[in-house]
């Protein structure tokens, strides 16, 4: 899955080559993950996939994102357009490309930000969902993955390079 969605991304930071999963956003940055970083690269925008659905899923992060697809192989899932929002800082800015759809299902974290911006959300419009539910005892999706007994898989992005996702521990060799 992360095969599909992800890219190695080799880069420089204050001298120091680093490399990280990329996850491309609409306007051609990266989210980008290593074991020892979390940060972007310009331009920071939000990732839609669009399925020619009526209804839209919107998760928080990648990771979150990621997780789902992996769900979505285990279980019969409706299929949706897709929002990744990298930021909940696109939440707001987000907000009538999201009501186009006729359902809206949020996979927001169970954190006071997640939280807040759901009930937003559902003050705006009876069209969004509290997804979260499926996740409550978890921070998010990808924790409640990361939780369950899952057998990790590693996939090579090219010769010789294979990374390593567990939820959200990452490892490269």
């Amino acid at each position: 899955i992360a095969k599909q969605y992800c890219r190695e991304v080799d880069f420089e930071l204050y001298g120091k080559k680093r490399t990280a999963i990329g996850f491309e956003n609409n306007g051609g940055g990266y989210e980008l993950r290593s074991p020892d970083f979390k940060g972007s690269s310009s331009p920071k925008t939000t990732t839609f996939f669009n399925q020619q659905k009526n209804e839209l899923t919107v998760f928080e992060g990648f990771f979150n994102f990621l997780s789902y697809q992996t769900i979505a192989t285990d279980q019969t899932l409706p299929l949706t357009n897709l929002l990744v929002l990298n930021s909940l800082s696109f939440f707001q800015k987000e907000q009538s490309n999201m009501e186009k759809h006729d359902r809206i299902h949020l996979y927001l974290d169970n954190d006071t930000a997640g939280k807040k911006h759901t009930q937003m959300a559902l003050q705006w419009s009876k069209k969004y969902v509290d997804q979260s539910h499926h996740y409550r005892q978890y921070k998010d999706l990808n924790q409640q993955l990361m939780q369950s007994p899952r057998i990790t898989q590693r996939q090579s992005l090219h010769r010789g390079r294979h990374v390593c996702i567990v939820g959200s521990q990452l490892c490269f060799g």
